[in-house]
């Protein structure tokens, strides 16, 4: 294993603490466990419902992971520690990944996500990704029976 610096750690560290900030948490509880679209219009309608608490808890979770992608894949930390330190990027590209493309033209913003995707590209993370599409489908299959219980 490659000797990492202690600036890595401390942008780790930071990163964590950021997470923690009060609304960020409570965004990042909407778009981890609680946002379930069942199919793309269902996604659009949050990604495109400007003025609205689940539009606002999205945007900030995943731009706040697309910049943080930006800095790793520009070296300002250890991408393999990146990668072994976090789940969180992984898993909302896991969960939401496959909805991104068609965001991005119907948002005529080509650049959306773009460095998350590249981040969530990469051979360690793909593998990384592939574990958690596997955990997302009996989460996915939980909530659903949860919501139509709650109905």
């Amino acid at each position: 294993m490659a000797k990492v610096k202690a600036e890595d750690t401390q942008f780790i560290l930071k990163i964590y603490d950021l997470r923690r900030e009060p609304v960020m948490r409570a965004a990042r509880n909407y778009a981890i466990g609680e946002l379930w679209p069942q199919n793309y219009e269902e996604f659009k309608a949050i990604i495109v419902g400007y003025g609205t608490e689940p539009n606002a808890y999205l945007r900030q979770v995943l731009t706040f992971w697309n910049m943080i992608a930006a800095m790793v894949l520009r070296g300002a930390v250890d991408e393999q520690l990146f990668i072994e330190t976090q789940t969180e990027p992984y898993f909302l590209w896991a969960k939401f990944g496959h909805y991104i493309p068609q965001a991005r033209k119907d948002q005529i913003d080509p650049e959306y996500l773009l460095h998350l995707e590249k981040l969530t590209s990469k051979p360690a993370a793909k593998k990384k990704i592939k574990g958690l599409r596997d955990r997302l489908i009996e989460r996915r299959a939980t909530a659903t029976a949860a919501a139509k219980a709650g109905k």
